[in-house]
C-alpha cells in the first residue's frame, strides 16, 4: 500500500478544469530522488531474487519518495508531471535494481489507465481513500464479467501481474458473457485488494523481483462504478458531459506511453552495466596479454564507445517519444496512426540498439560478470528479459512500421494498441 497521503477532493468533483502544463519543478525533485535511492535498490536487490518480490522497505520507500503521485493528475491531488518525467524515473531506479524500475513503471502506468476512467469510476478509485491508489493489472487473457442486478460478477485466472504483491487493486481485462453465452471484448474490472488472490507463478531468469504472479477471482462482485467499458468508450476517449477531465496525461496515447517508459527501464539497467564496465576496465587486465588495463587497449575503447552510443541513441529515440506524447497531450489531440506506427518503429530500434549495447559490454566484462555476487548478472538477466516483452518485439514494431509507410491495410494490430 502507498504510504504517502493525499487530501481526499470531494466525491463530486467541480466541472473539468483544463491544467495548462506540466509540473516541472516537481519532476527536477523527482528524477533527483529517484537517483538518491539508487545505493539503496542495490543493496536490497538481492531480497527480490531470493523472494520473488521488492523488499517491503524499497516499496515503502518508492511511496514515500512520491511516486505514487505522479500516476494521479492533480484533480486527485497528483502531481501533473510528464511522460518524460515518469521514464526518466524509471531510468533511475533501474541503475540500482531494474525489478524496482519495472515494478515502478507497471503500476504507474495501471494506475494512469484507470485516471481516464469515467467519472464514477475515477470517484470509485481515487476519490475514496486518503492515499494515493497503487494499481496493478493485466488485460491478457481476459477474465468473464457477467451482468447481475446491481453490478457484475468476475471470474479469471491473470498472469503476469508485476507488482500485484504491493498493490491496493487490480485492472483486470474482462470479457462480457451476453445472455446467449457469447463473449464481447469488454475493457477493465477494477477489483480492491481483499477480492483476489495471487497464486505464485512467477519463476523466471531476469525481473525476479517483480513478482509477477497470477490473480486469481472466483465469483467477485463488483459495483458498475468499478468498471471501465472500453471497448465502448476508449482508452483516451471521453465521453460528452464528463466532468474528471481536463490534465494533458488524459489525452496520452495508451500503448506509445506503456512502451516508452518500459524501455527507458532497460535503458537505466543498460547504462548500470556500461558504467560498472568503464569503471572496472581502468582495474582489469586482458588475461595473457601485455594489456596490465582494458582501458589501454585501442580495441576495448572503441567497443566501449561504440555501445555507449547505441545506449545514448536508444535513450534519444526513447525520450523523442515521451516529449511526442507530452506534446499531444498539451495540444488535447489523440496520435495519428501514421505517428503510432513510426513511434512503434523507432521503439524497435531502440530496443536492438540496446541489445546490441549490452551484448558488447558483457563480452567486455568477461565470465566473472556473470556470477551470482555481481551485479552485473542482474542487470544483464533483467535487460534481456524485459526486451522480450510482447510490446517490445522489434520484428513486429518494424512489420507495423513498414505497413504504415506502404499504407497497407489494415495493420497487423488495431490503431490504439500501436
Amino acid at each position: 500500500m502507498a504510504t504517502i497521503l493525499k487530501e481526499a477532493p470531494e466525491a463530486q468533483a467541480e466541472p473539468a478544469t483544463i491544467m495548462p502544463g506540466y509540473n516541472l519543478d516537481a519532476e527536477k525533485a523527482l528524477v533527483a530522488k529517484a537517483r538518491a535511492l539508487q545505493p539503496m535498490l542495490l543493496a536490497n536487490a538481492g531480497h527480490g531474487d531470493e523472494h520473488g518480490v521488492l523488499h517491503p522497505d524499497v516499496f515503502r520507500a518508492l511511496g514515500d519518495a512520491g511516486f505514487w503521485a505522479m500516476a494521479a493528475p492533480r484533480r486527485w491531488g497528483g502531481t501533473g508531471t510528464s511522460a518524460r518525467a515518469m521514464a526518466l524515473v524509471g531510468f533511475e531506479l533501474a541503475k540500482g535494481d531494474p525489478s524496482v524500475g519495472w515494478v515502478y513503471t507497471v503500476l504507474h502506468g495501471t494506475t494512469w489507465v484507470a485516471s481516464l476512467g469515467p467519472d464514477a469510476l475515477q470517484e470509485a478509485i481515487f476519490g475514496a481513500s486518503a492515499e494515493h491508489p497503487v494499481i496493478c493489472g493485466i488485460a491478457n487473457p481476459p477474465g468473464t464479467l457477467d451482468e447481475v442486478e446491481g453490478g457484475y460478477i468476475v471470474n479469471g485466472r491473470w498472469p503476469y501481474a508485476s507488482g500485484s504483491a504491493h498493490a491496493s487493486w487490480a485492472q483486470l481485462g474482462v470479457a462480457i458473457r451476453k445472455p446467449d453465452g457469447t463473449l464481447e471484448h469488454g475493457g477493465f474490472a477494477y477489483l480492491r485488494r481483499e477480492q483476489y488472490t495471487i497464486d505464485t507463478t512467477w519463476h523466471m531468469m531476469g525481473m525476479k523481483g517483480t513478482g509477477s504472479n497470477t490473480i486469481v477471482a472466483q465469483e467477485v462482485f463488483i459495483p458498475r462504478d468499478q468498471f471501465f467499458h472500453v471497448a465502448k468508450i476508449g482508452i483516451g476517449g471521453h465521453e460528452p458531459g464528463k466532468r474528471h477531465v481536463g490534465e494533458p496525461s488524459d489525452y496520452w496515447p495508451f500503448m506509445p506511453f506503456l512502451r516508452a517508459t518500459a524501455h527507458a527501464v532497460v535503458a537505466g539497467a543498460a547504462t548500470a552495466i556500461l558504467e560498472r564496465v568503464r569503471d572496472a576496465a581502468h582495474k582489469r587486465p586482458i588475461v595473457y596479454t601485455s594489456y596490465g588495463r582494458q582501458a589501454d587497449c585501442v580495441t576495448v575503447q572503441a567497443e566501449l564507445g561504440k555501445a555507449a552510443a547505441r545506449i545514448a541513441a536508444a535513450e534519444a529515440l526513447t525520450l523523442k517519444t515521451c516529449d511526442l506524447i507530452d506534446q499531444a497531450g498539451l495540444e488535447r489531440r489523440r496520435l495519428t496512426p501514421q505517428e503510432r506506427a513510426q513511434s512503434k518503429g523507432e521503439g524497435s530500434l531502440a530496443v536492438e540498439l540496446l541489445n546490441e549495447a549490452i551484448e558488447q559490454l558483457m563480452f567486455l566484462a568477461g565470465s566473472s560478470a556473470y556470477a551470482d555476487a555481481n551485479p552485473i548478472q542482474r542487470y544483464y538477466r533483467d535487460a534481456s528479459f524485459a526486451m522480450r516483452h510482447v510490446a517490445n518485439l522489434p520484428y513486429v514494431g518494424y512489420e507495423i512500421f513498414g505497413k504504415s509507410l506502404l499504407g497497407t491495410e489494415p495493420n497487423i494490430s488495431p490503431a490504439d494498441f500501436i
